[in-house]
């Protein structure tokens, strides 16, 4: 493990910062419900959860300033992260395995501005505490009138899962969980995965004007989840070895024994 790592190191004129000038100058309301309604049929394809995962073996992720990695081998970095320290938490373990699943968007043609990257909320003004926030002047929604206010097209507290968040790996995988019924991961933990790249939210205390009681839940639960997402990155000297994938194939199987729809 090296500690010395500065995670999250985000650089002006760096790729990193040209990827988010794109997803922030094209991640607008009508954007996102264009991709959610292409989405939500799940009529892509068929496949299991095991073999989308190792989809991610041809994926690196361009908007992550820490890791040049295949992100198959970040997913088994986190999930074994999460071992060590929970070794009988096969749920959380499987979350750790298939959250970056979603990623599997770039199979389908989609650019990475639709796949990867922090989100965001559509539909209400942009916090500051957006990644690059000045990019999001380009977006199409920044000066619109009836968007650009604090509640925006929302209420005050009408929960955290009535929003539309800018589209992406989050949101997919959530669909799939959602809406096939042949797997038996808890909902819970759906919403872990819906939200863990929802920065602003969690991490930059936005959007606390849109949460309900449980929402509050859910938070503590997702910064829970992502230290081990976040710092399993450190593990730079982390090997994968055929017990380590035997083990989680097993897992894999227990959780999602049948092909689900994608």
């Amino acid at each position: 493990m090296n500690t010395n790592i500065t995670l999250r190191n985000y650089k002006l004129d760096s790729p990193t910062y040209i990827f988010y000038k794109n997803q922030h100058s094209n991640q607008s309301l009508s954007y996102v419900e264009e991709k959610l309604k292409l989405y939500s049929t799940l009529d892509k394809k068929t496949m299991s959860m095991s073999y989308a995962l190792s989809l991610l073996d041809d994926f690196i992720d361009p908007s992550d300033p820490d890791v040049n990695i295949p992100n198959s081998t970040h997913s088994y970095q986190t999930a074994e992260r999460i071992r060590k320290v929970r070794p009988n938490d096969y749920e959380l373990q499987i979350v750790g395995l298939i959250h970056d699943i979603g990623k599997v968007l770039f199979k389908f043609g989609e650019p990475n501005y639709s796949v990867v990257g922090d989100t965001y909320v559509v539909g209400c003004q942009f916090p500051k505490s957006i990644v690059y926030y000045e990019t999001l002047q380009d977006n199409p929604d920044f000066n619109n009138p009836q968007l650009n206010t604090k509640l925006g097209i929302y209420s005050e507290k009408c929960g955290l899962e009535n929003l539309k968040i800018s589209f992406g790996h989050d949101e997919y995988l959530y669909l799939v969980l959602k809406n096939n019924t042949n797997h038996f991961l808890p909902e819970k933990y759906w919403n872990i995965i819906r939200f863990h790249s929802l920065y602003p939210w969690h991490t930059g205390n936005s959007y606390r004007e849109f949460m309900t009681s449980e929402n509050e839940i859910l938070l503590k639960e997702v910064l829970d989840f992502n230290q081990y997402d976040l710092y399993s990155k450190e593990d730079t000297d982390f090997i994968l070895t055929p017990k380590i994938k035997e083990y989680y194939e097993n897992l894999l199987q227990k959780f999602f024994p049948e092909e689900l729809k994608w």
